[in-house]
């Protein structure tokens, strides 16, 4: 049957999902996807295509079997009760679901090479400008720029390569950094002489180009202000590895604002903001262990929708570059990692603050990232005392559903034998932490001494890293193989390490009053686990740290195959006599000294400049 042409009022429209004896619409994923982007086309450019529609027994109703997505873009141009009329074909109920079905399976998707040499020609050869073909096809600036670099300012051979699907995506976007169409063919002749592209990467691309990391340097100082200052770049349009022509002006820029931005956390009332890589070369700094805050409702809600937005992850479990992620997801990225950060920092209080501070970096992206809760050493104990003091005031403020304390002869609740997720999180860090120490001191034995296996372990040493309760493992292989590392140990190396790294006293202050009693009864005896038992919960922390926090005893999570309960720890080694310093002595003394006074004058550079900010008081 041909669909007869008839046109219908906007507000006797519904999508075909809605219609109550005949649903046809058989798209479920991506319903509200793009509908924007979809409404500044049909404004500009006008329907291309009629809706199809048929009547499912709802009077002055038509329900639309395929193009839900324009139905839903022109009520956001008109208003759901426009009267504008709306061109439409007409189908059956019966066979409804079917044509919609038909469209969205026959319909075919252009190479991504056809997609960017059209809005090339758009550009070349029909006069649209980049904000146009945005305004048009609802892209922002930069996507436009993607689009115009691959279809236009890629090399036609390359182009061709990637519809034949010989070379990779990741290559193609890395090629337009080396200029013109001819130096990308040079450059691909010169890495692959036979031809053969397949196994080529865009770091072999970037290596060839020498660029370096000077381009995040430009991404997170801004690139009109690195233009400004008077550098050239070359963009690279999917992701932060800009070819720049002054890497020390960069570097210049780069640190100036890194300064500024510690200036800010000092005045948001932390006591000290300082660049990464001066808290790690020097001594005294460390981080503290925090109960971590919970996520609002509010905030769980916006974190799974943001999830829906993010593109999936990529083979193997690997994130979908954020240079490649299109203008939505990138926003949805840069929410999300901000509601982490607020997250992480919620724990501190004004007190805890004033006694501790930041780190700030530049991470692969080019954004700044901050780790909070970093300490000098004569600090540390106090700022985790006060730590310890908020966890347990925020264990005892129960309140009840009219947001009242909870009277004292209320029926207590049951204790639980559950560690919080905070806990558990800081356990699982010092786990890894534990094994990463144990492979390095196993460079010393027998069980690395080939050159081969020591070049091996401190490979997979680099992709641990561990920042208090933040860890960060660069290879899904590294983290499924640690179990088999731990196993695989030397019992001695393993229990020595992790003896290390378990703070009994986080541990005893945090986990419950059962878990306590019971590691106290495996260590000692039931007996004085009950009379332990029979205090309150603060004193019998306070046994526990002193009886069993030295004995050996790990708890569950930190156990392994070489766990045996009561096992001693390892005692350290009695240091050595003392030998005269050497002139390679003196020199790390000097070079530690010198480190030392580097980090007390990026200090007072802060405070100054802090000072200069904060307006006089009037006497």
């Amino acid at each position: 049957m041909q669909p007869n042409h008839i046109q219908v009022p906007l507000k006797n429209l519904r999508p075909g999902h809605e219609a109550p004896n005949h649903p046809g619409n058989a798209r479920v994923t991506g319903r509200e996807e793009g509908i924007a982007e979809l409404a500044a086309h049909i404004q500009i450019r006008g329907k291309i295509d009629d809706l199809l529609v048929y009547d499912d027994g709802v009077p002055e109703i038509y329900f639309v079997a395929n193009g839900n997505r324009s139905l839903q873009a022109l009520r956001m141009m008109y208003g759901d009760n426009s009267e504008q009329l709306v061109d439409c074909k007409l189908t059956t109920a019966e066979r409804a679901f079917e044509d919609s079905l038909a469209v969205a399976v026959t319909a075919k998707k252009f190479h991504p090479v056809d997609e960017f040499e059209a809005f090339a020609k758009l550009r070349d050869q029909h006069g649209k400008t980049e904000e146009e073909i945005g305004q048009q096809y609802g892209m922002t600036a930069r996507e436009v720029q993607q689009a115009l670099a691959l279809g236009g300012s890629l090399s036609p051979q390359v182009r061709d390569l990637w519809r034949a699907g010989r070379i990779k995506t990741e290559v193609v976007h890395a090629l337009p950094l080396a200029g013109e169409h001819a130096d990308q063919d040079k450059l691909l002749k010169k890495l692959n002489p036979d031809g053969n592209y397949e196994h080529l990467s865009a770091w072999q691309i970037k290596r060839e180009l020498k660029i370096d990391q000077a381009g995040r340097l430009v991404e997170f100082v801004g690139v009109e202000a690195y233009t400004k200052a008077g550098g050239k770049v070359t963009l690279d349009l999917f992701g932060a590895d800009h070819k720049v022509s002054n890497a020390k002006l960069a570097k210049r820029l780069a640190d100036e604002k890194l300064e500024r931005e510690c200036i800010a956390l000092v005045e948001a009332g932390w006591s000290f903001a300082l660049p990464r890589d001066v808290i790690s070369n020097a001594r005294g700094y460390s981080t503290i262990n925090v109960p971590r805050a919970e996520l609002s409702a509010q905030e769980r809600l916006e974190l799974t929708q943001i999830e829906a937005v993010l593109p999936e992850e990529e083979l193997y479990g690997d994130e979908v570059p954020f240079g490649t992620m299109t203008g939505k997801q990138r926003a949805a990225y840069l929410r999300r990692r901000q509601i982490l950060q607020d997250l992480e920092q919620r724990p501190f209080t004004a007190e805890m603050k004033a006694k501790s501070g930041c780190s700030v970096a530049i991470d692969e992206d080019g954004l700044l990232e901050i780790s909070f809760g970093w300490v000098k050493q004569e600090e540390k104990a106090a700022v985790s005392r006060a730590a310890r003091a908020r966890a347990a005031a925020a264990a005892c403020d129960d309140e009840d559903d009219d947001g009242e304390a909870t009277p004292a002869a209320a029926k207590p609740k049951a204790e639980s034998k559950e560690i919080s997720n905070a806990l558990r999180e800081r356990l699982e860090a010092s786990l890894i932490s534990a094994t990463k120490d144990a492979v390095l001191a196993a460079l010393d034995t027998d069980l690395l001494k080939s050159p081969l296996a020591q070049v091996l372990a401190r490979l997979v040493c680099s992709q641990i890293n561990v920042n208090g309760a933040s860890i960060h493992i660069y290879s899904h292989g590294v983290k499924d193989k640690l179990p088999a590392m731990r196993e695989a140990l030397p019992a001695e190396l393993f229990n020595k390490a992790i003896a290390k790294h378990f703070d009994a006293t986080d541990y005893f202050s945090n986990a419950p009053k059962p878990l306590v009693v019971k590691a106290i009864a495996e260590t000692i005896n039931p007996d004085e686990a009950r009379k332990a038992a029979a205090g309150s919960k603060a004193e019998l922390a306070k046994f526990a740290i002193a009886n069993v926090g030295k004995s050996g005893w790990l708890p569950k999570e930190l156990r392994t195959p070489h766990y045996a309960v009561g096992a001693p720890v390892a005692k350290a080694k009695a240091a050595p006599p003392a030998k005269p310093q050497t002139t390679a002595a003196a020199v790390r003394k000097a070079k530690a000294e010198r480190e030392t006074k580097r980090v007390a004058n990026a200090q007072k550079r802060v405070a100054k400049a802090v000072a200069k900010k904060t307006p006089k008081r009037k006497r």
